[in-house]
Parts: structure tokens; sequence; C-alpha cells
């Protein structure tokens, strides 16, 4: 440990596996380490893990990439010289848009 370090004082406790396990899951969870976790709740933080499970964010992405491609494909043509109908544009705006308040609505229960 550092002298330089602006939280020099150490605590250090004991739990079981199990203990130990449930804490894991529930920093993972909220995205930070264990150490990180225990800290936040010792100090009350209100700390509520991500409204997306797993499914969900893969089935977003999945989407994500699909909007993606799209995208590329009227790329591609239009720097072709190949014109690229509005609707198509209009399209993909509205599936990004749909998207996005899937996401939105997710994140905010």
């Amino acid at each position: 440990m550092g002298e330089n370090r602006k939280e020099n004082r150490q605590i250090k406790f004991r739990v079981n596996d199990l203990e130990f396990q449930k804490l894991e899951q529930m920093a993972q969870a909220s995205g930070m380490s264990v150490p990180t976790f225990c800290k936040k709740q010792a100090q009350g933080a209100r700390m509520t893990p991500p409204k997306i499970d797993r499914e969900g964010a893969f089935e977003m992405a999945r989407q994500l990439r699909a909007i993606g491609n799209n995208v590329n494909q009227l790329s591609k043509r239009a720097n072709e010289g190949v014109a690229v109908p509005k609707e198509d544009v209009q399209r993909i705006e509205k599936e990004l848009q749909a998207l996005w308040q899937q996401f939105n609505s997710a994140i905010q229960k």
C-alpha cells in the first residue's frame, strides 16, 4: 500500500464460499468488483442491477447488427451510383428508432 493513496485504511472481513458467491454475482450484475461492491453497499449506495437480461441484450445486439448490415448495403449501392430508395432509408430509421425506444424503456424500469 502506497502512502500516496487517498484511501489508506483497509478493512478485512471473512465470508464463506456461499456468501462470496452471492456477493460476486451481485457485484457482476452491477458491473463492479467484489471489493467495490461491498464498499458501496457499506456506504449505503443505492444500486440497481441493469434491467436488460442477457438474452435481451443479445437480441438487441442481433437487431443492431441487422440494421448495420442494411446500412452497409445501402451505402455500397449509393457508392456505386445506384439510387437508394427513400423508403429503404426511412424503414431503417424506423427500425433504429424502435430499437432505441426498446433499449430506453428497458433501462428505465
